[in-house]
């Protein structure tokens, strides 16, 4: 269902595949373990050669169905739970117990994947397509930059249409309702803000000056409280995969410090239509950013989300109420969903990706 100007609502968003998407972090996919995950309504498993190469092949023996993260690893083989059909890392099948020789047929398939700082990356698409240059600049993220310390902090599922995440993201204006006292003090949705666009990716930025932190919000930054600060907040979506919500904070009486940063970057990731895997990390200008503090405050601001975005999810689902009115601090996200749609038309079409401004 689309709107009058022709774009799709949140709770129906489709999703392209000729892009690189986040499957797990590399923690969670560790030596001799089989591990599952549904990508774009695909099964998936995944698991490490002797050699520590990830492997990601269909989750279904094309046998009798069984999911093949039910079975077991035999060296770099995977063996069914059912029938004991082993295959190989590029998903051909290379053993048959109950007799010689194994059918051509008998095979899956096998994605290809990307290890890239602490994140693993997944092509669902044309393979022939899977172009490393198309995975988000780690280096801008701030994940890989020198003088940032960058931490993997968790994966949270949420019920809900990642269009959802896309349009919470990119609208900062729901930080001073949804996060009030944890992420803002009531300053954001009524600050002046500008937008860009570049190729695929979106900018929003806001400016806070003069504002003073406390409690959670000081311990999160590493400020002093009660003292004066500027803040700048730039929400910036590498779509359809990245948000990185980079905070920059200045002291106004010492214009020689340097500022202190922080990026809040979450990789989204659709299961399916309405279940989307959020994977967090943060980049920061100070040391020791993932400790039992930060996690906890940053699993209740994602709570706040996950909250509301899935009644979003759950109110369509139950009363397809699609009436949508918007503001103007909500053009970023519908530019998202138009830039989603013409990917996905690309595909159709069979032209080449959108590549990600490097």
């Amino acid at each position: 269902m689309t709107n009058s100007k022709g774009d799709v609502y949140p709770a129906q968003q489709g999703y392209p595949r000729n892009q690189w998407y986040v499957v797990a972090f590399s923690s969670e996919v560790a030596a001799n373990t089989l591990s599952h995950r549904q990508v774009l309504d695909v099964p998936v498993l995944l698991y490490r050669t002797d050699a520590g190469h990830v492997v990601a092949l269909h989750d279904r023996c094309p046998h009798r169905g069984l999911p093949l993260s039910m079975g077991k690893l035999v060296g770099d083989r995977v063996q069914c739970g059912y029938h004991g059909m082993q295959f190989g890392s590029d998903g051909r099948c290379a053993h048959v117990p109950s007799q010689k020789g194994t059918p051509a047929a008998m095979a899956v398939r096998n994605y290809p994947v990307i290890e890239q700082w602490q994140w693993l990356w997944i092509w669902m698409g044309d393979p022939a397509k899977a172009d490393p240059n198309l995975i988000p600049d780690h280096e801008s993220l701030g994940l890989t930059r020198a003088g940032f310390t960058a931490s993997p902090f968790f994966m949270m599922e949420m019920h809900a249409n990642y269009q959802y995440l896309h349009d919470n993201l990119l609208d900062t204006s729901h930080l001073s309702f949804v996060h009030a006292g944890m992420l803002d003090t009531g300053e954001m949705a009524t600050s002046t803000f500008w937008s860009k666009e570049e190729g695929n990716i979106l900018r929003l930025g806001r400016e806070t000056p003069g504002l003073t932190f406390s409690g959670q919000m000081a311990q999160a930054f590493r400020l002093q409280e009660n003292k004066l600060y500027d803040r700048q907040l730039i929400a910036e979506a590498y779509v359809p995969n990245i948000h990185a919500a980079k905070q920059c904070i200045r002291d106004p009486a010492d214009s020689s410090a340097p500022p202190i940063e922080l990026h809040a970057i979450n990789a989204l990731t659709p299961a399916d239509r309405d279940h989307t895997y959020v994977f967090h990390a943060q980049a920061t200008t100070y040391g020791n950013n993932c400790t039992e503090d930060d996690l906890a405050g940053v699993r209740h601001i994602l709570l706040q989300d996950k909250l509301v975005v899935e009644a979003l999810q759950q109110n369509y689902d139950v009363y397809r109420d699609s009436l949508e009115v918007s503001v103007a601090s909500d053009s970023a996200g519908i530019r998202c969903r138009r830039i989603i749609s013409q990917l996905i038309a690309n595909e159709q079409h069979g032209e080449n990706v959108m590549a990600a401004s490097r």
